[in-house]
C-alpha cells in the first residue's frame, strides 16, 4: 500500500512545518496580549510614535520616498507619522492590496489621510487596511523608498519579525533597495524578544520603533 508524501514529509518539510506552527503559536500569544490594549493606549501611542520616529524623519531629504503602512486592528497607530511625513513634503507609499481573492503586492501614493477609504474584508474574513484612491503602483516601486516602516507582532534581536502569516511583506521586501532602512514597528513588549522562528526568505529589519524607543541595529 502506497503512502502519500504528506504522510511522510521530508526532513526539510518537517522543519518548515515546525517553524510554521511555532509562528502560529507566537502570533496567537501576541494577539491575546494586544487584546488587553485600551482606547487610551492607542490615543497615547500616536504622539509617542511620532516623537520617537522624529530622528528618522528629520534625516530624510525633501525628495525622499518613504514606504509605510496604514494601521488596522491592534497595530500601533501610524497615522501621526504619516501626517508628519506628508506635512514635510515626503512622498509616502502605502500598500495597495486590491479587491480580488489573492492579495496583490502593489503600492499607492498617499497624499492625505482624507484620501483613505475602507476596504472589504479578505476572502477569509480578515481585516483589510484602508487604501487611498489614485493609481496603483507596481511592486518594484518599493525600490524608490529610502525608509520602509513595516508592522510586526514581534521582532527578535537579529531583526527577524513576526508578521500576520500571509507573506505579503516577504514578497514586498524583495523589491526594496539594498540601501533602504527597514524599521519594524511594534509595541514595546514585542521588541527584542527571544529568537523567532524564521524562514530562509525572511528579510530582517534594521531597527525597531515602539512607543518607548527607536533602536537602530549596528
Amino acid at each position: 500500500m502506497s503512502t502519500s508524501d504528506s504522510d511522510n514529509p521530508t526532513p526539510a518539510a518537517a522543519v518548515a512545518a515546525g517553524r510554521a506552527q511555532a509562528k502560529r503559536v507566537a502570533r496567537h500569544r501576541a494577539l491575546q496580549r494586544r487584546a488587553t490594549l485600551t482606547e487610551q493606549d492607542f490615543t497615547d501611542a500616536r504622539p509617542a510614535l511620532v516623537s520617537n520616529a522624529e530622528p528618522l524623519i528629520a534625516a530624510l531629504p525633501r525628495a525622499a520616498t518613504v514606504a509605510a503602512y496604514v494601521s488596522m486592528g491592534t497595530e500601533p497607530p501610524l497615522a501621526g507619522i504619516l501626517e508628519r511625513l506628508i506635512d514635510r513634503g515626503i512622498r509616502v507609499l502605502v500598500p495597495r492590496l486590491g479587491s480580488g481573492r489573492e492579495l496583490v503586492c502593489a503600492w499607492s501614493e498617499l497624499e492625505s489621510l482624507d484620501r483613505l477609504h475602507d476596504m472589504p474584508r479578505s476572502a477569509s474574513g480578515g481585516l483589510r487596511p484602508r487604501e487611498p484612491s489614485g493609481p496603483t503602483l507596481s511592486a518594484d516601486s518599493l525600490g524608490q523608498a529610502s525608509l520602509i516602516l513595516v508592522p510586526a507582532f514581534a521582532i527578535d534581536p537579529h531583526g527577524f519579525r513576526l508578521g500576520r502569516g500571509a507573506g505579503w511583506y516577504d514578497r514586498a521586501l524583495l523589491h526594496a533597495s539594498p540601501a533602504a532602512t527597514i524599521i519594524g514597528v511594534c509595541w514595546p513588549w514585542e521588541a527584542s524578544v527571544d529568537d523567532l522562528p524564521h524562514d530562509p526568505h525572511d528579510v530582517p529589519v534594521g531597527g525597531i520603533l515602539t512607543t518607548e524607543h527607536l533602536d537602530i541595529f549596528d
